[in-house]
């Protein structure tokens, strides 16, 4: 009996476990909170003040922002939204004794009725500050994509948390009925 209440109580710890592994648990995993929050800031930005955007920008993109800075709040959901990181990508290179970093993150805003998508592309070069070498900022009336891969991430997790325990316990229970049978079939013969 003890046997069994430490399997069961395995499996519910890893059950625990993998209830805890959401889209944004994994997101936190690989990039600081801090990070996390300037990424956000940044693309809010592009909506609210595109002008706060322009110090985080590369030089040959600031007229662009300049030029689109009328328009940017049609695209935005407006003040109060929900901002959040739906997707995330880095990496880092070290070729012709030049160390380079990127990273790629699409921050999703919602608001009444409107959905806004901000890309952003951020590059360093030999340790200088990460700046923004691309940008694009979408509104629209309906769910974004990159947001719909984050939302099936956490569906996942949770199906897993039920999903591998219950496993886990059949399992358990296989091999338990295997050993005894075994060990009725030897005292038979």
């Amino acid at each position: 009996m003890r046997k069994w209440r430490r399997i069961f109580a395995g499996g519910a710890l890893l059950g625990a476990a993998l209830a805890g592994c959401s889209f944004q648990a994994a997101l936190d995993r690989m990039v600081p909170r801090e990070r996390q929050d300037e990424i956000i800031a940044l693309a809010r930005d592009f909506c609210t003040d595109p002008a706060a955007v322009l110090p985080a920008l590369h030089p040959e993109l600031v007229g662009s922002v300049r030029s689109a800075a009328a328009k940017l709040p049609g695209e935005c959901p407006g003040r109060g939204a929900t901002w959040r990181i739906a997707s995330y990508e880095w990496g880092a290179d070290l070729a012709d004794g030049a160390s380079r970093r990127r990273e790629d993150a699409v921050v999703v805003g919602t608001g009444t009725g409107k959905w806004t998508t901000v890309s952003l592309r951020f590059h360093a070069e030999n340790g200088k500050p990460m700046q923004i070498v691309a940008w694009n900022v979408l509104g629209s009336t309906t769910k974004p994509e990159a947001l719909s891969f984050a939302e099936s991430y956490d569906d996942m997790a949770r199906l897993m948390a039920i999903v591998v325990p219950v496993t886990l316990l059949l399992l358990a229970a296989l091999a338990g009925w295997l050993v005894w049978r075994w060990r009725q079939r030897r005292r038979a013969a």
